[in-house]
């Protein structure tokens, strides 16, 4: 062989080389880049578990823990899918501290947020934020005044408390009372809120509907202290011997006018309903002191809340508005079944 055909023979041995090398240090780099990578499923989805955030209107109230403790039995249920973050102000008329941290809850970036707001127009920039970003946002109990939000679920407060008048009426019949003439008043727990607005307006139209002769006394708000209704309930009764009525907005306002018509004894003669439930209130039951409860399903839509969320962060397809039913609670129909899982979700 020709000294020209070994020089080509080596050139072709040096470029084998080199060509190897390059192939196995991008394999190498293509190895390295991939076990650095963050794991994702097939479809590139997140994996879980998914950052809940439910912020309740009051962590001073039995009726708001039954909530979260239904976004706890959903997080449960998920076995490990879902990490539930309950939040929320000491008391309802801390509308300002609600907004707050609702925008510290959005500055984390959690997946969804479920929240029942205490006001219909203090969180709505913070809540069209949140959609913004892509953060479902499903509300609980009061509409806020804008429609982006991913789903609704509450009562509706009209009708229930309207329920609550007409059994009101129906306990006058059953006593041999002509309410004609007669005085009612509501007592409300904040003034201004779209629920509570709701409730005192829908039990005044149905009374005045059912009875047009009564007289309805200018409802009284009492900040959503148990010690103010008491002492509202109490000057009430006193200036008003022909009450024969009270219709109580939520479970701190039936406390307090239950607690004055056992003092006072009058509650042999002045039918209260209240809304919601806590253990006073259901005590106040049995005792009959308070005539009825209309008792929502807090539970049930702290449970849907979270689910819903998820179902969002998913893609899937969920109800922009849920009415979730309310029921009128007596003495006589307090331990039927269905009722008492009503009274006592945790057991």
């Amino acid at each position: 062989m020709s000294k020209k055909f070994f020089a080509w023979l080596l050139v072709l041995s040096l470029l084998v080389v080199v060509l190897a090398g390059c192939g196995s240090s991008n394999n190498a780099s293509k190895d390295a880049a991939s076990e650095n990578a963050a794991p994702t499923s097939n479809e590139g989805e997140k994996t879980g578990p998914y950052k809940i955030s439910v912020i309740v209107k009051a962590t001073d109230s039995d009726y708001w823990q039954t909530l979260i403790a239904g976004a706890k039995a959903a997080e449960k249920d998920s076995n490990g899918k879902i990490v539930v973050t309950p939040d929320g102000p000491p008391s309802e008329t801390d509308i300002d501290k609600q907004v707050s941290i609702l925008e510290n809850v959005i500055s984390t970036k959690p997946d969804g947020i479920v929240i029942a707001s205490t006001s219909s127009d203090a969180t709505v920039p913070a809540v069209e934020k949140a959609v913004s970003q892509g953060i479902p946002v499903i509300t609980i109990d009061n509409q806020l005044n804008t429609d982006k939000y991913t789903s609704f679920l509450a009562t509706d407060h009209r009708k229930a408390a309207a329920a609550a008048a007409e059994a009101m009426v129906e306990d006058w019949k059953k006593m041999g009372v002509d309410p004609s003439g007669k005085k009612v008043i509501a007592i409300s727990s904040v003034a201004g809120t779209k629920v509570n607005t709701e409730r005192t307006e829908g039990f005044i139209e149905k009374i005045k509907e059912l009875v047009p002769d009564i007289v309805v006394l200018e409802t009284q708000y009492a900040d959503n202290d148990i010690s103010k209704a008491l002492s509202i309930a109490e000057n009430t009764i006193a200036a008003n011997p022909d009450l024969i009525g009270i219709f109580a907005d939520n479970n701190h306002m039936g406390v307090g006018v239950a607690k004055a018509l056992e003092e006072t004894g009058k509650y042999k003669d002045i039918v209260c309903y209240a809304f919601d439930t806590n253990e006073d209130e259901i005590t106040a039951l049995k005792n009959g002191i308070l005539r009825g409860l209309v008792v929502q399903n807090p539970f049930k839509m702290g449970y849907d809340g979270v689910m819903y969320a998820v179902d969002a962060i998913e893609g899937k397809e969920v109800p922009k508005n849920v009415i979730v039913d309310a029921t009128i609670v007596t003495k006589e129909n307090m331990d039927d079944p269905e009722i008492h899982k009503l009274l006592y979700p945790l057991e």
